[in-house]
């Protein structure tokens, strides 16, 4: 059966990749524009945001503490990870992310408006890590493989905070509908 499949995902992993190249071209030339006018939207600026941000969400998750990614998430993101880490400690579990990479960022959806107020950019990270679950009673892993890296690719969504961009969404699921519908723009440039 999987070798039937093979080719349809080999298609369909090879349209992804083309919305991405073809998302990241465009916000890439926007970005540019805008950068002039604005400096928060500086390509360069943006990537370190997004890498620090990935790193810290990762810090915080691991050690069960959103304190530590507060100034990286929006304050809707902070309480929807609290909740989910203090679930954690009520259940005994903690999430063990080890051989944390980041391997590559591509801005996908650039939002500028002339206010700032709704600002957002959607960026697409892939990556890999060790990633499992352990009772911390016991210390036995109640779920995911604590012998192997496994690759991922999500969808972050960034939104003007107080202090610059936040993390705002993360979609674990990268489809070909969110690509197409990303739709770029920027308000001060026409």
């Amino acid at each position: 059966m999987g070798i039937i499949l093979a080719p349809f995902f080999m298609i369909y992993s090879a349209i992804v990749t083309h919305f991405l190249v073809k998302k990241n071209k465009k916000c890439r030339s926007l970005l540019e524009q805008i950068a002039g006018i604005d400096s928060s939207w500086e390509l360069a600026n943006i990537k370190a945001r997004v890498e620090v941000s990935f790193f810290k969400v990762q810090e915080a998750w691991m050690k069960r503490d959103q304190e530590i990614a507060k100034d990286y998430v929006s304050e809707r993101l902070y309480q929807k990870h609290k909740a989910q880490t203090d679930l954690l400690i009520a259940q005994n579990r903690k999430n063990i992310l080890e051989n944390i990479n980041l391997a590559e960022t591509k801005v996908v959806e650039v939002v500028d408006y002339k206010d700032d107020s709704r600002d957002r950019f959607w960026v697409h990270i892939k990556g890999s890590m060790v990633d499992y679950t352990i009772d911390t009673n016991s210390g036995s892993v109640v779920s995911g493989d604590k012998s192997e890296a496994e690759a991922f690719a999500e969808l972050w969504k960034y939104v003007r905070g107080p202090k610059g961009w936040v993390l705002d969404e993360i979609d674990q699921k990268v489809q070909i509908g969110d690509l197409t519908g990303f739709k770029s723009f920027s308000e001060e440039i026409g």
